[in-house]
């Protein structure tokens, strides 16, 4: 009889370079609470058991095969499956009470819905929750098939425990409305305990290429904030985290330094929305890390993560020397558009004077930036993306530094259940085309698809450094428009054979 109340789980498809944060935070919480767990990373045990030349390519973000059913069904029939037997018998060894399972994105839902069906058949006896990003889309429908005992959406620390206590009417389970947790500082330091880093790639490069030589990475992913201080149209984050919270800088440096003296992690990659929601906090971590550095606490760590333009006023000089001075190496930056007005649309809420400081700063202490641009806002007319493609030739002195890590070109716009844009689109008077893709006045998805190939080629043009994903699904969108030839495969954009992606490189 096992003592082992819950196993968490990684589902494929999702990034090989580290850990998610989610299945270790939880461990950790559950254990603080009395309760025994253990940590599988089914992800990576499928990339190593599979022949990495022939299916490594589903680790690529264009692959299709864990996102389309009809695909993955031969997958699974074909592979999969037998490799799931091998995961429910090593289940039904530990013999858990219940089964954890993080359903991260559309990816997830597949193949969860096949290993629930197994553990179901095989292990009866067993209990299956799920939770995670994707959670609200997916498991209700879980639930009412019966694949699942209970699920949770929004935060999982409070509700995973009361799931294990068997109160399924606690808020944030099977439907009840979730609460936010208020201090993020009572959530414990994750527990990685049960994860091999030696068999994490060291870069995240190219999934089709296993290199017993390039395998234990330093790379840990580290949350400090939930939510965002800013509201823009088209994100849907404040439907999922309607208040913006943050741990304390001190709190957060007391995780990146366990993590760099247990597992010696060296690099660290944010998940928040935004590394500088609150500047106070950053300051603090800056400081501390500072501090533990010349203390000889921790050995020096370089991290990086998403960031927004900031007034001069709002964030000095100052604070950009200290987070260089304590190894931030690299920032994403919201940029969105260069066309303010388009901006203040978006309730992205800084200006050109405000960009121009955050991109001086950054290079004046040499901290590289990815800009990430997205074409097609409602709003966006021929003159206002004109002067995205001007911010290009403005700022070319910067990416002639070497300090534009990548421009990453978004999709252009989805109107995204969730988001404000989504809810008053009525209002303003977006329509929708026989193909499923909003119009509105003459910003059609012809338009819009036109308009990013010209950004990709501006680009390319000035010589910066591309990471995208979209090139063939948008140039066979313009061909099923226009009846035409556009696509040539030959020119089909790999973004994994160029910089590496936006948030990590070999550098």
């Amino acid at each position: 009889m096992s003592d082992l109340d819950i196993i968490f789980l990684t589902l494929p498809r999702l990034e090989l370079r580290s850990p998610i944060t989610a299945p270790a935070i939880l461990k950790a919480q559950v254990e603080e609470h009395g309760f025994k767990a253990k940590c599988i990373d089914l992800n990576l045990k499928l990339w190593h058991s599979l022949d990495s030349p022939k299916y490594g390519h589903m680790w690529f973000d264009t692959d299709l095969t864990f996102r389309h059913e009809d695909k993955f069904e031969k997958f699974w029939s074909d592979v999969l499956k037998a490799e799931a037997e091998t995961w429910v018998k090593e289940i039904g060894e530990l013999n858990p009470r219940w089964v954890g399972i993080t359903v991260f994105s559309q990816r997830s839902k597949w193949v969860t819905i096949k290993l629930c069906e197994l553990i179901r058949e095989r292990l009866p006896n067993i209990k299956i929750v799920t939770g995670g990003a994707f959670s609200d889309r997916v498991s209700p429908m879980f639930k009412s098939r019966g694949l699942v005992d209970a699920y949770v959406v929004g935060e999982g620390e409070l509700p995973i425990v009361e799931v294990l206590k068997g109160n399924l009417k606690a808020d944030g389970i099977n439907g009840v409305p979730a609460k936010q947790i208020d201090d993020l500082d009572t959530i414990p330091i994750p527990d990685y305990s049960d994860f091999d880093f030696t068999r994490y790639p060291q870069t995240w490069t190219d999934p089709r290429v296993k290199d017993p030589e390039k395998l234990g990475t330093q790379f840990v992913y580290i949350t400090g904030s939930r939510g965002c201080v800013r509201k823009c149209d088209f994100c849907d984050v404040q439907s999922l985290w309607p208040k913006f919270r943050y741990r304390s800088g001190a709190k957060i440096a007391e995780e990146m330094m366990e993590q760099n003296t247990r597992y010696g992690s060296k690099r660290f990659l944010f998940t928040d929305s935004l590394l500088n929601g609150s500047v106070k906090q950053l300051k603090e971590l800056c400081q501390t890390l500072i501090d533990y550095r010349d203390r000889g606490k921790m050995k020096p760590v370089r991290w990086q993560g998403q960031f927004i333009a900031r007034p001069e006023r709002f964030m000095k000089d100052e604070v950009y020397a200290l987070m260089k001075e304590a190894g931030c190496f690299f920032v994403s930056i919201g940029v969105e558009s260069g066309s303010e007005l388009v901006r203040n649309d978006m309730k992205k809420m800084f200006d050109d004077k405000a960009l121009d400081f955050t991109f001086n700063a950054c290079a004046k202490y040499g901290i590289e930036m990815a800009w990430l641009l997205l074409v097609g806002y409602p709003t966006e007319t021929e003159e206002e993306f004109q002067k995205t493609l001007d911010l290009l030739d403005k700022y070319q002195w910067i990416n002639e530094k070497g300090l534009v890590r990548s421009v990453a070109l978004g999709p252009t716009l989805d109107i995204v259940p969730g988001s404000p844009l989504y809810n008053r689109q009525k209002e303003m008077g977006i329509t929708w085309d026989e193909h499923g893709n909003w119009v509105y006045k003459d910003n059609n998805r012809v338009t819009r698809i036109k308009r990013w190939l010209r950004l990709k080629d501006k680009c390319k043009e000035l010589g910066y450094p591309i990471v995208e994903k979209a090139t063939e699904h948008l140039l066979m969108e313009l061909d099923n428009y226009q009846k035409t030839e556009t696509s040539n495969p030959e020119m089909i954009y790999d973004h994994f054979n160029e910089n590496f992606g936006s948030m990590d490189r070999q550098t």
